[in-house]
């Protein structure tokens, strides 16, 4: 069972009672489940393997609480790894966590939310990203470096101290990113309280689009897969966050397919077509009813788009329907 465990302090995660219903389910039709995800490429509480699990602990996914382990995909230092061959790529193969090797079959649990490099993450980017190798992350973040915006820098350090490549200094009361050392990971987007480091959009494609390829090599190789779309405690930012900001739409409920496109682009449109909580701000009022990412963020890729490459690249069926279940 794939997963996000949540970073340390955040509190909108799938929770531990969501992965037990899993867990029990799939151990009545045989299954042998455990639960795991690969090492951050930033140095927060699960950068290594050692930190990971004991974040996991932390925020509940113990084997009393969920009947499953919880293991690392990649090793304690995120470079126990395995290479996939692949055509018609920027690479020759993409490199993933080595747990791949030992998985008969996919269980993905996503917590759909906003996230301010994918517009939307969900299933996609759980796979694609989350079970990528350290190698692996660092050449899906070799397009995109974070800008500084000065005006709403304080000086604070605090992205200084987490840079896990030493590239960011603070001086005469601003922090400056040395763009030839940036590896890209993000770690000072999500470290900055005042919302002063963002990523530069118009280099985000390429690390959406390998994305994309990560998560196709993963599926094809591992052959059966299922998801789980949690579009609860539905944030504008990404559960890496050490905190959370507040939730942008009422919550919606659980999607559930064999198909990683079809259940991300109904989750999308979904969450678009739900009425915006009261006082929460968007960057963009005029597209907080129509287009949400929008709304938010200025990617450089918009989520129509985004699935239309998914789709052309054999990833998965944009087009879906809907069954809905009360119980």
């Amino acid at each position: 069972i794939k997963l996000h465990v949540g970073e340390w302090g955040n509190k909108a995660y799938v929770k531990p009672p969501i992965l037990k219903v899993v867990v029990d389910e799939l151990k009545k039709r045989g299954a042998k489940p455990f639960l795991f995800d690969c090492n951050t490429l930033y140095r927060e509480k699960r950068w290594n393997g050692v930190d990971h699990r004991i974040t996991a602990y932390k925020n509940g996914f113990t084997y009393e609480a969920v009947g499953a382990p919880f293991v690392i995909g990649d090793g304690i230092r995120g470079s126990s790894e395995t290479n996939i061959k692949i055509e018609d790529f920027k690479a020759e193969s993409v490199h993933v966590g080595k747990i791949i090797e030992d998985i008969d079959y996919l269980f993905v649990v996503s917590h759909f939310k906003f996230h301010e490099l994918f517009g939307y993450g969900g299933a996609i980017k759980n796979i694609g990203m989350g079970m990528a190798s350290r190698r692996g992350k660092l050449f899906l973040h070799s397009d995109i470096r974070p800008d500084v915006i000065e005006s709403k820098c304080i000086g604070c350090g605090d992205c200084a101290v987490t840079c896990p490549s030493d590239d960011i200094t603070v001086e005469s009361g601003k922090a400056e990113i040395d763009k030839d050392v940036c590896i890209g990971c993000g770690m000072c987007v999500v470290t900055c309280k005042q919302g002063a480091i963002e990523f530069q959009w118009n280099r985000s494609r390429e690390c959406l689009i390998k994305t994309l390829h990560y998560a196709k090599a993963i599926t094809d190789k591992i052959g059966r897969c299922t998801y789980l779309n949690v579009l609860t405690d539905i944030t504008p930012h990404c559960d890496c966050y050490g905190y959370t900001k507040g939730f942008v739409v009422e919550d919606i409920g659980f999607l559930y397919s064999k198909d990683v496109v079809s259940i991300d682009a109904a989750s999308a449109d979904l969450v678009d077509r739900a009425e915006p909580l009261e006082g929460f701000k968007f960057k963009r009022k005029e597209f907080a009813k129509t287009d949400k990412v929008k709304a938010l963020f200025d990617t450089d890729m918009d989520m129509d788009e985004f699935f239309q490459i998914a789709e052309d690249i054999g990833l998965g069926d944009r087009d879906y329907n809907i069954k809905e279940f009360r119980g």
